[in-house]
């Protein structure tokens, strides 16, 4: 779940751990775009180009599809559709009311050291001291913006690729158990609250607002 769209009840987790352990009993999940185009809001933190070389090779299995470097991010909570669970005045008010929110935040600096995988991607890990954790408490708290699930069992992650099918998912974990660390870093001094498209796999971010961190 570094999705920018609300996750499926499959892959929420209470820990990093929870599929891993358990990866060779696993049915991956192709994930397929909704139907309709939408005006979806989340908030996240781009992480640069600070993955870009950790999807090397992802693209040799079939069972993927993997992430542009401009999608890695790590969200900080859903919001969800303008329109549908979030008036128009609403995301006006979550706008607002996140200057707030995030107002006396440190930046800090994260770690991304390994793969791992939930039913439906394959993502990240992120070393941050809790620091994500931090912000989707301060997120959820926003008046306005609902608290899901994956909030209550939240694991920060970034997502590198997608499952489309599981044609070869046991060749792909040959070589994540092979090739597991990573050495992919990143400093967060800013949230953005953006708007994507969840009828596009991989869709661009239409900047609301973005809030710097101290």
């Amino acid at each position: 779940m570094g999705e920018a769209t609300t996750p499926r009840v499959s892959d929420l987790a209470t820990s990093s751990a929870a599929f891993w352990n358990r990866r060779r009993d696993l049915t991956p999940e192709p994930v397929t775009p909704a139907d309709e185009s939408a005006r979806h809001l989340v908030f996240l933190a781009d992480v640069g180009g600070a993955l870009t070389e950790s999807c090397t090779g992802l693209d040799q299995f079939d069972c993927l599809t993997v992430a542009p470097p401009d999608y890695h991010h790590v969200t900080v909570t859903v919001v969800g559709n303008v329109g549908d669970s979030i008036s128009e005045s609403a995301e006006e008010r979550i706008r607002d009311a996140a200057r707030d929110a995030f107002v006396d935040i440190d930046a800090f600096d994260v770690s991304f050291p390994r793969y791992n995988l939930f039913p439906t991607v394959v993502y990240a890990e992120v070393d941050d001291s809790g620091a994500f954790a931090a912000l989707n408490d301060r997120a959820c708290a926003i008046d306005d913006v609902p608290v899901h699930d994956r909030d209550d069992a939240f694991v920060p992650h970034a997502t590198l690729a997608q499952f489309t099918e599981d044609s070869d998912y046991d060749e792909l974990l040959d070589v994540l158990e092979a090739n597991r660390s990573l050495e992919a870093r990143a400093t967060i001094d800013e949230v953005e609250l953006v708007a994507v498209d969840p009828s596009v796999r991989f869709p661009d971010f239409e900047t609301v607002e973005r809030y710097s961190l101290q």
